[in-house]
């Protein structure tokens, strides 16, 4: 049984594919923010995430999935509890075009959306 609240915040999940994609890049191509954002336990729990899983998002179970999460925020700003769009904006160089669109669109219609409702 759903609460209002779990609804909620599942209309504003970002997709999986999306955070999966995000921490792929951070630890490939700016090891230097993870570095400077992450403590030496969290870097080897990232690290751990994301090469254990050899590109394959599918293998992570909840917990993990929860953990990477929080990681690849905290990567990105240097704030665990930083939002998404904190997050896109301090990656813009980092991610390849078509999931910063996706992003942006995802983003965008989720404002129109709200617009009319009270």
């Amino acid at each position: 049984m759903s609460s209002l609240s779990t609804l909620r915040a599942r209309g504003r999940a970002i997709p999986w594919a999306v955070v999966w994609e995000v921490g792929r890049s951070l630890w490939f191509n700016s090891r230097d923010r993870v570095y400077e954002n992450l403590s030496e336990g969290e870097r080897r729990d990232f690290a751990g995430i994301v090469r254990q899983r050899r590109g394959r998002p599918w293998n992570l179970d909840s917990k993990e999935r929860d953990r990477l999460v929080l990681l690849v925020k905290k990567a990105a700003t240097g704030e665990s509890d930083a939002g998404w769009s904190e997050v896109g904006r301090s990656l813009m160089t980092l991610l390849p075009p078509r999931l910063l669109t996706a992003i942006w669109e995802r983003q965008r219609s989720g404002r129109q959306g709200s617009v009319g409702k009270t």
